[in-house]
């Protein structure tokens, strides 16, 4: 056998095997419930999700959003969220309008700030008083930057990430496939879910968006840290 035969038959052999890791990490945490992947139909890469990756030029998400805040920041409460994404080649340029329901003046604050393209990074500078009321955003809607830290297997049983805590390990795992309805209307999604405390925390993932559609998270306290639903979409 050539030596370049040999290398093209090894990585064969490697990539097999990657893939059959996979599959039976997510056959032991559960998977392959219902139709879909199994493990004679082992996941592909078209059933991975990557966070902004269906993001296009000029596209507008809307989220109702609650985010509770430390101590000196901002609250977010009954609040409206929107961002418009604009292309600006190796980054997004993306307009927050923020309307806080807290806030007894209405008025909606518009920040204008620089991301990267790759898991939504803050890139620009912005003042410290932007800062106060774009901190819930990214800790809740963008939040998700935190755990699907490169693709993850949008799958019934697929383990997203791990929490310690003290010698126990909770996994943040796709616990089943469902069909909800918001605002923005009727979506098939994944939710993705874990537990802390006594508090049961949920995130539903569509395929085809760049960022969760609605999420209900709690702290190891069990206090609501945030929620948010998606309103509306347009490209």
């Amino acid at each position: 056998m050539s030596p370049k035969r040999a290398v093209f038959v090894a990585t064969g052999i490697f990539a097999g095997i990657g893939i059959l890791v996979s599959i039976v990490i997510i056959a032991i945490n559960g998977g392959f419930s219902g139709a879909g992947p199994s493990i004679f139909n082992p996941p592909t890469s078209k059933d991975l999700w990557t966070l902004g990756s269906n993001i296009a030029d000029g596209m507008n998400l809307t989220y109702s959003l609650t985010s509770s805040a430390e101590d000196g920041k901002v609250n977010l409460v009954d609040s409206i969220v929107s961002m418009r994404f604009h292309n600006m080649g190796d980054k997004w340029n993306i307009d927050f309008k923020i309307q806080n329901g807290s806030n007894n003046d209405n008025n909606a604050s518009e920040i204008y700030a620089s991301y990267s393209k790759n898991q939504l990074l803050r890139t620009g500078p912005i003042t410290e008083e932007e800062n106060k009321f774009l901190l819930p955003v990214e800790s809740s809607v963008l939040a998700i930057r935190d755990i699907a830290r490169e693709p993850k297997y949008l799958v019934v049983g697929a383990v997203w990430d791990k929490i310690f805590t003290g010698s126990n390990t909770i996994d943040k795992k796709i616990e089943s496939k469902d069909t909800i309805s918001t605002p923005a209307g009727k979506y098939d999604v994944f939710s993705l879910q874990y537990k802390v405390g006594n508090s049961l925390s949920t995130i539903y993932i569509n395929k085809d968006l760049p960022l969760p559609i609605k999420a209900q998270v709690y702290g190891d306290n069990d206090k609501l840290l945030y929620e948010y639903e998606l309103q509306s979409i347009s490209r």
